[in-house]
């Protein structure tokens, strides 16, 4: 059931309610508001906002001794309409007499001391803006304590750095509403943010409270004047008349780093102010002044879509599917835009992990939240059980982590990955957890005997453990694997002054370039040699994020320089399809990796200023380097190598596919000279490949 219509249903049958109704005119519409008190604590609604609580009534929340001196509990507000609806009632003293601030200090308590927030989806959604974080964990308290709400019923909307970090030391960053980042998960974030003020137009509603009005929307109004006209002036009136209790008019109203009550979105700053919204000014004059006919205003609307249109940075920002306006539209109504420098419309963000709900910890302890569900607890308790003596968790995060591919409703995915710091610890740790790709019997078994048989072959990879788990009746339960997140960065997110030039930031070290390039040799060394193939992709799965690099601080060169190289998955490890002990199948195996190796390394040297040769060179060498290591390793401990058998299900075959990995590194490290020659081949393929696409 919806928690804000249980919530105000309560308080109107169980609290004293205050005598009286306190009429106001807003925006040109007379409203009434009731008030109920449940002990120092005073709530005002105004009449009939229940049945409007899908329009995203707005909310304030204000401490009483930030109105009057010495006054004890809080003030709680909801009403339709903007914010300033009940904020200006509120301050002068109209409601009930509970503020006596002056006339000069209301806009700085409105600003700093009323929390400001909306019901969004039968939650309370919180928008801090120029909040303090202590004050809004005290209202949060409030909230779940006085006020009867739940966890899940409270919602931080705004990203700020100190609140953030408040909410992940309680483990409770699932409460601080995420950012999206697929195009489906924007636009439904999009849908939910579109709110009315009085008028028929609907805005896009950011948490930084300013309208935002699309050019579609802004066409759609224009259209009243056609068909509704009485409609058509309601809504100018609220563009661009002065209200009772404002000392501007909506659309230049400053409300956050230049942006106004009502912003016309797609435009650069300033534009709107200068050559749109005096139109509609002037529009309204002559309407007012019944200057200008029906059809007169129709043809000065349309003059103004035109010239807005022809205003817009990007023509796509017309379109509201297109991705463009998605992603801007997107980052205003976060905040996001305002930590962008520049115009430009790419996100800078890229968040592709959702906290979940989780527990908090006391004493090591976890206290779960509503919503945590089995896996998360079975997580928690093998988080426990890694302990040593005396070590205890402070806090941890659940976060689900998704591909671009994966899209399945939030708490549902194959990856989990948990955050967490003990007593013992001065930096927070990490851990990944996956449900196995299989949920066949002996799985889970077989992809540790893997990961075991290359971490004693010298291959860089991660320390798997699989969950244990809650015995359950009926089907058989899925398996989870967890394994500790590398050091070090995927290619596409190396951060690009990496690669600078100590001495100046605008020229790129080349060899920090050439040094990862041996890197990248060294990873598809241990890739060849794990013999990784995926049959639905036909890809070894080189190049896709799996390679973390680790960087370290040099002393000698007194700079940042690449350290080695991890692999942080085992998918499709032993994968090769064909298993023959030939000299065909070696050439097979040697011509189809290097190929995937060519054309991975071209999209690297393409993003630097070296050549292809030169990063070829360094690339054979790593792969040389690693190749000569894992197969001294191979000789040295032969013997326990093939006395390796895992007894697992015949199905995986392991005993014959580990065979076959020993024998073909061994043929690997003997023809090092043969598969540099091809290397080269496949590299002076790709080079021309691309000569050709470019001209």
């Amino acid at each position: 059931m919806n928690a804000v219509r249980t919530f105000l249903s309560r308080i109107r049958k169980s609290a004293v309610r205050r005598p009286g109704r306190v009429k106001t005119v807003a925006m040109g519409r007379e409203r009434e508001f009731e008030a109920w008190d449940v002990g120092d604590d005073t709530y005002i609604f105004e009449v009939g906002v229940a049945n409007h609580l899908e329009e995203h009534p707005s909310v304030l929340l204000v401490p009483k001794c930030d109105l009057k001196r010495k006054a004890k509990g809080r003030v709680m507000t909801m009403t339709t309409g903007n914010h300033s609806v009940a904020a200006f009632p509120l301050l002068d003293g109209r409601f009930w007499k509970l503020s006596r601030v002056p006339s000069a200090k209301r806009g700085d308590v409105l600003m700093h001391n009323i929390l400001c927030a909306n019901v969004v989806k039968g939650t309370i959604e919180i928008s801090q803006r120029d909040i303090p974080t202590k004050a809004l964990v005290k209202a949060d308290a409030w909230l779940l304590g006085e006020s009867g709400f739940s966890m899940p019923d409270i919602v931080m909307g705004e990203r700020n750095d100190s609140t953030l970090e408040h909410y992940r030391r309680l483990g409770q960053e699932w409460r601080v509403k995420p950012l999206a980042w697929t195009e489906a998960e924007m636009k439904v974030a999009l849908a939910a943010s579109k709110k009315r003020i009085a008028s028929k137009i609907v805005y896009f509603h950011s948490m930084k409270g300013v309208h935002f009005l699309s050019f579609g929307e802004f066409r759609r109004f224009a259209d009243l004047a056609q068909t509704s006209p009485d409609e058509f002036v309601k809504g100018l009136r609220e563009l661009v008349s002065v209200f009772e209790g404002n000392q501007y008019t909506f659309t230049r109203m400053p409300k956050h780093r230049g942006h106004h009550e009502i912003e016309l979105f797609g435009l650069k700053r300033g534009v709107s102010l200068d050559r749109l919204i005096p139109e509609l000014e002037r529009l309204m004059e002559s309407i007012v002044l019944e200057r200008i006919d029906r059809d007169g205003i129709v043809r000065k609307m349309s003059e103004v879509v035109a010239l807005y249109e022809s205003l817009l940075t990007k023509p796509q920002l017309a379109d509201e599917n297109s991705r463009e306006f998605v992603d801007t539209m997107y980052m205003c109504i976060t905040g996001e835009v305002y930590s962008v420098m520049g115009e430009g419309t790419t996100p800078a963000f890229d968040d592709r992990r959702t906290a979940l709900p989780g527990a908090t910890f006391i004493d090591g302890r976890p206290s779960f939240h509503p919503g945590a569900d089995d896996r998360t607890e079975v997580l928690l308790a093998n988080l426990r059980a890694f302990m040593s003596k005396d070590e205890q968790v402070e806090y941890a995060n659940v976060y689900e982590l998704r591909g671009e591919n994966e899209n399945v409703p939030t708490g549902q995915g194959r990856t989990r990955e948990i955050v967490y710091k003990t007593n013992r610890s001065p930096v927070e740790q990490s851990r990944v957890v996956k449900r196995l790709s299989l949920a066949k019997k002996g799985y889970s078994s077989y992809m540790l005997a893997r990961i075991e048989a290359f971490k004693a072959l010298g291959m860089a990879l991660s320390d798997y453990r699989i969950l244990r788990r809650r015995a359950k009746t009926g089907r058989r339960p899925v398996d989870y694997f967890i394994r500790n997140r590398l050091e070090g960065e995927p290619m596409d997110s190396i951060p690009a002054n990496y690669f600078c030039s100590v001495d100046d930031a605008s020229v790129e070290e080349k060899e920090v370039v050439l040094a990862l390039a041996t890197l990248m040799g060294d990873a598809a060394a241990q890739n060849m040699a794990m013999k990784k193939y995926d049959p639905a992709t036909q890809s070894p799965l080189y190049g896709v994020g799996k390679e973390i690099y680790e960087f370290e601080y040099d002393i000698v060169a007194s700079r940042v320089i690449p350290k080695k190289v991890s692999t942080c998955s085992v998918r499709s490890s032993f994968g090769w399809p064909c298993l023959d002990f030939t000299d065909e199948n070696l050439r097979a195996i040697a011509s189809f990796y290097f190929t995937c190796y060519a054309h991975a390394l071209k999209i690297y040297q393409k993003r630097h200023a070296v050549s292809m040769r030169e990063v070829a060179e360094r690339f054979i060498d790593g792969f040389e380097y690693r190749t000569h290591a894992m197969e001294w390793q191979l000789s040295v401990l032969r013997d326990k190598f093939e006395a390796f058998h895992p007894k697992l299900p015949s199905g995986y075959a392991f005993e014959k596919k580990w065979r076959f990995v020993m024998w073909s590194l061994e043929r690997q490290e003997r023809r090092l000279s043969w598969l540099r020659r091809m290397f080269f081949e496949k590299v002076e393929i790709v080079e021309n490949e691309d000569i050709r696409n470019n001209t």
